[in-house]
């Protein structure tokens, strides 16, 4: 798809590693449930596309997570392209701009077909940090819905320790290139996984590095409280 943005990369660290690592382990409750009732729309579908047997990664950040679990990608648009304006002004205050272009966007391109596409018969992997911090996004921004959407995607993902490659650590800690970020996309550099992120200011920074990284790019979408 033309939002997508691939790098090749020339891997050295853990060039045989085909496999998670003994200690990763898939997120608690995980077993084998089903998708629950309430779920059967764009959300089940993307759920379903992930498969954990895989040994074909794909690398989630915090930005991911947030697109999948939103009300904006899960059928919150018309309503919120419905209420009155000064109603939604006064409820995004600041952020009015933002949340109403990721709507318009949603309505032309819906970002949960873009991720599945990007996740079929994948698995799907996370590190802590991310975990860590999505857990905090969604207790605080999140609505009953995104919250309960973001309780179950969590059993879906394979959940493994903060393992970023040595190039990546060794990149000059900046505010370009936090640590944060540099643990996140290191470890799926490390795991030779792409990275499914809105974060390309990062992927900018390391590119002008000139360091390859595997990254594939997709539109950012809000929490909203629903």
């Amino acid at each position: 798809m033309r939002s997508f943005r691939a790098f090749e990369i020339d891997v050295v660290e853990g060039a045989s590693e085909v496999l998670l690592p003994p200690e990763a382990t898939v997120a608690e409750g995980s077993s084998d449930e089903e998708v629950p009732l309430g779920f059967e729309g764009a959300f089940g579908d993307f759920v379903g596309k992930m498969w954990r047997e895989s040994r074909e990664l794909v690398n989630l950040d915090t930005t991911a997570l947030v697109a999948i679990v939103s009300g904006i990608s899960n059928s919150g648009v018309g309503n919120l392209m419905a209420a009155p304006e000064e109603v939604t002004r006064a409820r995004f205050k600041c952020n009015y701009k933002f949340v109403m272009d990721q709507a318009q966007s949603e309505r032309q391109f819906p970002i949960l077909l873009e991720l599945g596409k990007a996740v079929e018969g994948k698995q799907c992997i996370i590190c802590e940090t991310v975990n860590s911090e999505f857990k905090e996004i969604v207790s605080m921004c999140g609505g009953p819905e995104e919250k309960t959407r973001a309780r179950h995607l969590l059993k879906q993902l394979t959940i493994i320790p903060d393992s970023p490659s040595a190039r990546m650590v060794d990149l000059p800690t900046t505010r370009k290139l936090a640590m944060k970020n540099k643990v996140v996309f290191g470890t799926g550099d490390h795991w030779r996984a792409p990275t499914l992120t809105a974060n390309m200011g990062f992927v900018r920074a390391v590119s002008q590095s000139g360091i390859p990284l595997l990254t594939i790019e997709h539109r950012p979408r809000a929490l909203i409280g629903l």
